[in-house]
């Protein structure tokens, strides 16, 4: 575990999830749907049971390479991040990052102390070389995180996100480790 001091004073714990953390990461993608349109799913959160989301959560678990990572301040999910992938020869040297941050945490740091974990992660599996990851094209909060990360822009996905018949493009960035 990994702790971070935040810009309000408040501690974020970063850690790796356990099967324990699926009923409160279920109901932190219902919050996080319904507080933000710059993620995939909207307040019905993520279609998992307890017990599904458990069996996910034991796959991250159980392998080192591409594992997920929880935050909490105060016992509270704030955070939630992932290095996901494809384990096979040709391709395990890439990772793409998923993150999300609780609307009442942006501009905190959390985004900032999740990223260096993720990070850190992939450079210390001696493995991972290329860390890709989408942001919508108008949340430029995220992109100057990323870009402060040293990741550029290498792609646009056109009009990929459709919210209320209106549609976003999607940026794919890369960093190269």
């Amino acid at each position: 575990m990994r702790n971070f001091i935040l810009k309000n004073g408040k501690i974020l714990a970063i850690s790796l999830v356990n099967t324990d953390d699926a009923e409160a990461i279920l109901n932190y993608t219902k919050i996080i749907g319904g507080e933000s349109d710059f993620i995939t799913f909207g307040p019905e959160g993520v279609p998992y049971t307890v017990e599904e989301e458990k069996k996910m959560l034991s796959r991250y678990h159980e392998q080192s390479l591409y594992p997920m990572f929880v935050g909490r301040i105060e016992g509270e999910v704030v955070t939630l991040a992932d290095l996901g992938g494809i384990d096979r020869a040709r391709l395990r040297h890439n990772a793409e990052i998923g993150i999300s941050v609780l609307r009442k945490y942006w501009n905190q740091g959390v985004g900032k102390a999740m990223m260096q974990v993720l990070i850190e992660h992939a450079k210390d599996t001696q493995i991972i070389q290329n860390i890709y990851l989408k942001v919508r094209s108008d949340n430029q909060s995220a992109i100057h995180l990323y870009e402060s990360f040293g990741f550029k822009v290498v792609g646009t996905y056109p009009r990929q996100m459709k919210i209320k018949n209106e549609y976003f493009d999607t940026l794919l960035m890369a960093l190269l480790l």
